[in-house]
């Protein structure tokens, strides 16, 4: 599923929720025909659950606008709306404090479920106490509605500022500082990467807070981190934050958190397994958007994204940009890792990797990670597993990488990635040593060959050539041309296997002047 189909699908519901509320009723083919047919019947059901929990509604709620004063706040202007809430910016008249009004939408408060989530917000907020996590000021209810009051940040949130920037290019550190925001005293970095880096640094400090009191994000993404007057990133919308001791309160089979950025425990509905280690992997993925300038996993649907997330690796960062050092690198594919254990233990340890990370130091990922051959010796594992990877190695020679293996389906539609390197393993390998479907290479072996040394069981070119249709030096295949040919029709210097078994054979043989001798086989 792509962004803009995310928020398309958003829009449609809380435009959806605005008719009924006005007493507008819209037919349901105007919203559904708008969207792909294989995300119909999920949009009809989120509508159809609307209405009927509209229909519950007291007519008595106070319509939302601008100057309605609302249990002690005033609005002013709406700041943006989801399919859940609208958030106002509001006065609050007795402190005179600008604040953020996040206001559940009429009709869903008709289950309790979207009630507790607004209060679990609060109160896991209530208990924090860091400035790089947004302020939580008031939770309560008045005249229909439910709202939580927190600061106002006025600034763009970290999606934003990750869009302009861009994803292609030259990206700068210079260029990096002006879309924050931040002064020029506190611009310290030359570099793109070591910049972003350092924003996250008290991101993931914060985290550890939160982890401290037993208190997990579970939606933890760019569009979710805020972004001060002085640069300063905050962590906002904790609405699906959930305490150790606390409940599950999600519907049975219900994924909660963004699909993008969930975790693989997360993907697979396990909510035994969601931990700290969950937080760690989702800003594993946005340090990845933002050091790649594109997401580690896509999908035409949900379901092909969640595959991906389950099942493959993503390209290093490296392989996608190569002024990435290998130490960032080593930090997002350990906080990334499939398998909880093998990421870091908490939110802190990440943090000090990000630390280092951002002084050009050393990074505790990378040295326990090892040099090339040992990735190489864990990427082949995990292919080996049938799980889909994309590594290649920091080393390289006369700019191809020493190492590129590539595993796993290519997305339909979509070209096959093709595996260049001195020794290439792939569906598609080019390389000294090639394996893989379609090789090409100094010695290559797969379904169709061409290299010095070739061996193939459809069809191989090269100076020694084994396979269903060969041609080199030494062919041996069904159809065979060579100097040395075996096959069931040979053409060569000699012919070896031309037996009755074979039915034309045909030897091109003579130490001067070569003579034709035919055998017809029975």
């Amino acid at each position: 599923m792509t962004r803009q189909l995310d928020d398309l699908m958003d829009s449609l519901v809380a435009d959806y929720s605005d008719q009924l509320g006005r007493g507008v009723v819209s037919p349901l083919e105007d919203y559904l025909e708008q969207v792909p047919a294989e995300h119909r019947d999920s949009l009809e059901r989120c509508l159809k659950m609307i209405e009927a929990g509209l229909s519950r509604v007291s007519p008595g709620a106070t319509p939302l606008a601008p100057g309605v004063e609302l249990d002690g706040f005033r609005l002013e202007r709406e700041l943006g709306r989801g399919g859940m809430a609208v958030v106002w910016l509001a006065e609050e008249i007795d402190l005179r404090r600008t604040v953020a009004l996040k206001i559940l939408r009429p009709g869903l408060a008709v289950d309790g479920r979207h009630v507790d989530r607004l209060r679990r917000e609060a109160l896991a907020v209530a208990r924090l106490d860091h400035p790089h996590i947004l302020r939580v000021y008031r939770v309560g209810e008045a005249q229909g509605h439910h709202y939580i009051a927190t600061e106002y940040v006025d600034g763009p949130t970290l999606a934003e500022v990750l869009e302009q920037v861009g994803g292609s290019g030259v990206r700068s550190a210079t260029g990096l500082y002006l879309a924050v925001g931040m002064p020029e005293n506190q611009r310290v970095h030359d570099t793109f990467e070591a910049a972003f880096v350092a924003l996250l640094v008290p991101v993931a400090r914060a985290l550890a807070v939160a982890h401290e009191v037993g208190i997990v994000h579970r939606d933890l993404k760019p569009s979710n981190i805020l972004i001060r007057r002085d640069g300063r990133l905050v962590i906002g919308d904790f609405g699906l934050a959930k305490a150790e001791t606390d409940p599950d309160l999600s519907l049975t089979g219900e994924v909660l958190g963004t699909p993008f950025y969930m975790s693989p425990e997360q993907v697979s509905r396990a909510a035994s397994q969601v931990d700290f280690r969950t937080d760690v992997y989702s800003l594993g993925v946005t340090l990845y958007e933002g050091l790649s300038g594109k997401r580690p996993f896509e999908g035409d649907t949900v379901y092909q994204l969640f595959e991906a997330i389950t099942t493959r690796t993503p390209p290093s960062l490296r392989s996608i940009h190569r002024q990435i050092t290998s130490d960032a690198d080593s930090v997002v594919r350990r906080a990334m890792a499939r398998e909880r254990d093998e990421r870091y233990s908490n939110a802190m340890d990440l943090a000090v990797d990000l630390d280092l990370l951002s002084q050009g130091r050393p990074t505790h990922a990378r040295a326990e990670e090892g040099g090339t051959l040992r990735q190489l010796r864990a990427a082949l594992r995990r292919a080996s597993y049938g799980e889909g990877i994309d590594f290649r190695s920091t080393t390289t020679f006369l700019g191809i990488p020493l190492v590129h293996v590539h595993s796993g389906k290519p997305k339909p539609g979509k070209r096959r990635c093709v595996a260049r390197g001195w020794i290439a393993f792939g569906d598609v390998a080019i390389g000294g040593l090639a394996v893989g479907g379609v090789a090409l290479g100094g010695v290559t072996f797969g379904g169709c060959a061409v290299g010095l040394l070739a061996a193939v069981g459809g069809a191989a070119l090269g100076g020694v050539a084994i396979g269903g249709v060969a041609i080199g030096g030494i062919a041996t295949g069904g159809l065979a041309v060579g100097y040395l040919a075996l096959g069931g029709i040979a053409v060569g210097a000699h012919v070896v296997w031309g037996t009755v078994r074979d039915p034309v054979a045909v030897d091109f043989f003579g130490r001067w002047m070569p003579c034709l001798r035919l055998y017809l086989g029975r």
